[in-house]
């Protein structure tokens, strides 16, 4: 994935008119600068944007993060996706800690390349480590909150506008049919896969979500693959999750 140098805040809508079935986006004032980072942007679409509670079972939050930290190797040129594999092309360590880490065990662990497994492997600490990256960059702040008989940590955002953005984004160019650049529409194939689109397009027509289709349909080779691996070890999740 080669997404445009795109760093620049863009404004969003003060109030969208959408038609009369599709969901309000409100976000008023600059919206922030798209983060740097794919699996920061699905985590803000996974929790909510005010509590920091997830949208989605343990088991959808961790895979689909397992995704998006994969898909920044692949945006950053060290692996790629062919056929349920996972290649490296690049043993170079990037920048950012937590990629140089997952990279470091794919070259190590050469002899397992089916993406599926590296999905699994991932997810079961992915949750944690971007929360703890976001956190580590100010996006984000640890609070104890008490369910039942049982307390938990939740991370909730320190702006909601930084929060809400990336939903906000994705909603209102599909609610337009607008075309996806390369780094909004892998975020579009990880929500949809992880069924967060019924969350980002609520309310929104039929057709918001035929485009979205549509697009992915057509997205290059290595995120359809990777995609479908995701689509999978989601289908079996749930199926556990239910049992």
């Amino acid at each position: 994935m080669n997404p445009p140098d795109d760093t620049t805040a863009q404004r969003a809508p003060r109030h969208v008119q959408p038609d009369e079935n599709e969901r309000t986006v409100r976000i008023v004032g600059m919206a922030p600068a798209r983060p740097a980072r794919l699996a920061d942007e699905f985590f803000f679409i996974a929790h909510h944007d005010q509590t920091g509670r997830p949208r989605l079972h343990a088991a959808g939050v961790g895979l689909g993060l397992a995704a998006a930290l994969l898909l920044e190797l692949h945006e950053a040129g060290r692996v790629t996706f062919d056929r349920g594999q996972v290649r490296v092309l690049d043993a170079r360590p990037p920048a950012d800690a937590l990629q140089h880490l997952i990279l470091d065990r794919l070259v190590a662990e050469a002899q397992h390349t089916a993406t599926q497994v590296w999905l699994a492997f991932v997810a079961d600490t992915a949750a944690e480590q971007v929360a703890q990256r976001l956190w580590q960059a100010g996006k984000v702040r640890p609070e104890q909150t008490r369910r039942l008989w049982r307390s938990e940590v939740v991370y909730a955002p320190t702006d909601i506008n930084t929060a809400a953005w990336p939903w906000a984004r994705l909603s209102f160019k599909l609610r337009r049919y607008e075309q996806l650049d390369p780094f909004d529409l892998a975020l579009a194939g990880l929500v949809a896969h992880t069924g967060l689109d019924r969350y980002v397009l609520d309310g929104a027509p039929y057709a918001a979500g035929a485009h979205l289709r549509a697009l992915l349909d057509g997205a290059w080779p290595a995120l359809r693959d990777l995609l479908a691996d995701l689509g999978t070890a989601i289908g079996h999740s749930v199926l556990t999750h239910r049992t």
